[in-house]
């Protein structure tokens, strides 16, 4: 009887430590979500178009910067984004979920740069809505049911100097990523996403947001920063700002076609 009592004691200790694990995930979630507006606010977005101005660099090889011109418009389940630079330096990048399908466009001729090989050969990044983070109306965490998609909390980490809670996402179709979403702690604003991948030559990229700003009553970023690094130690950069932010617009009827 006492070794019954002992392990039903046990069992309710465990039990109620997944319920407290489970509540403060919610808590989270919840936190997170009223940090980009309320919830009126947020479910009034049928899409967003914000543009902007894009520069473009090897950060540990030529000093040189290349600038041009970024849109990115995203609904639920849809995203499109495009970044176009001079012929002559780097023709652009085009990248497109429609709900169903993905497509990265080639930046010369058949060739995809290998950031878009990248996107292309593991897509969860657009078909998770993860890619550009909360800047995106598709953004996984408004509507995490939907997904199925799983958050573990990894707790505060340093990054860059900075303590930020990590989170990983861990989709429902199984992956070879590991993707760590943070979470500044005071604000649960999400700023920064890694991605990484431990067998290709590719091995990292990384989504940083700043700058939040207000928009019909959200907060969103102006400040949005994609990093790839491989596993030689080349590092590039896209630095994106965006000027200009609308919602609920009137889009093209093929904005998201997958071509």
């Amino acid at each position: 009887m006492r070794f019954i009592a002992v392990v039903l004691m046990v069992f309710s200790l465990i039990s109620g430590c997944a319920a407290k694990d489970d509540f403060q995930l919610a808590e989270f979630l919840k936190q997170h979500l009223n940090s980009i507006g309320s919830e009126q606010a947020r479910a009034a977005v049928r899409n967003r178009v914000v543009v902007g101005g894009v520069t473009f660099r090897v950060v540990n090889g030529s000093p040189q910067r290349w600038g041009g011109d970024e849109t990115f418009t995203s609904a639920p389940d849809k995203i499109d984004l495009v970044m176009q630079f001079p012929p002559s330096v780097y023709l652009s990048e085009h990248i497109v979920r429609n709900g169903k399908k993905t497509s990265v466009a080639p930046t010369r001729q058949t060739r995809r740069s290998r950031f878009g090989l990248f996107v292309m050969v593991h897509n969860e990044i657009l078909t998770e809505g993860l890619f550009g983070g909360t800047l995106s109306a598709a953004w996984p965490l408004a509507s995490l049911e939907k997904s199925d998609a799983r958050l573990e909390d990894r707790g505060i980490k340093k990054i860059d100097g900075r303590e930020l809670r990590r989170v990983d996402y861990i989709p429902k179709q199984i992956t070879d990523l590991e993707i760590q979403l943070y979470f500044e702690p005071e604000t649960f604003r999400h700023v920064q996403t890694i991605y990484l991948l431990h067998q290709q030559p590719l091995d990292r990229i990384e989504e940083r947001f700043a700058n939040f700003v207000p928009v019909d009553g959200l907060m969103l970023p102006t400040q949005w920063t994609i990093e790839l690094e491989n596993r030689a130690g080349q590092l590039a950069r896209f630095e994106i700002t965006q000027q200009k932010a609308a919602q609920n617009v009137t889009l093209d009827a093929g904005t998201f076609d997958v071509r």
